[in-house]
């Protein structure tokens, strides 16, 4: 049957040549876009970071407004973080809490009342 000349220019001519053009475009399109998904999710994780390393560096300001828009940021990075991330942020936040007094005055950070719960916190 493959030696009538139908089936043998078939199968050595442009029609199989064509076929394996496309197997070949496939096999190079997923790696390559399974590449550039990787790429994306590398660069968005980088973003990430550069406004987390912002924000915690607002956390250990001594500027009362400061440490609000620090944790208003924290809060905000917390839904995309990783549950090690969650878990240095949920930290830092605790930690902004316990400082909310530095720069009040004269009234002692522990009496005072200017304690601000997380908003997941009800």
């Amino acid at each position: 049957m493959l030696d009538d000349p139908f089936w043998r220019d078939f199968w050595s001519g442009p029609p199989v040549a064509g076929l394996f053009a496309i197997v070949a475009a496939a096999v190079a399109f997923f790696p390559a876009y399974r590449s550039t998904l990787i790429a994306r999710e590398n660069a968005a994780r980088e973003q990430w970071w550069k406004r987390a390393e912002w924000a915690l560096g607002q956390a250990g300001s001594d500027n009362q407004t400061d440490r609000e828009v620090a944790n208003d940021a924290l809060v905000a990075l917390l839904n995309d973080a990783t549950e090690t991330e969650g878990a240095m942020i949920y930290r830092t936040i605790e930690n902004l809490q316990d400082a909310s007094g530095v720069d009040i005055g004269p009234e002692s950070a522990e009496t005072s009342s200017k304690w601000r719960w997380p908003p997941w916190v009800k």
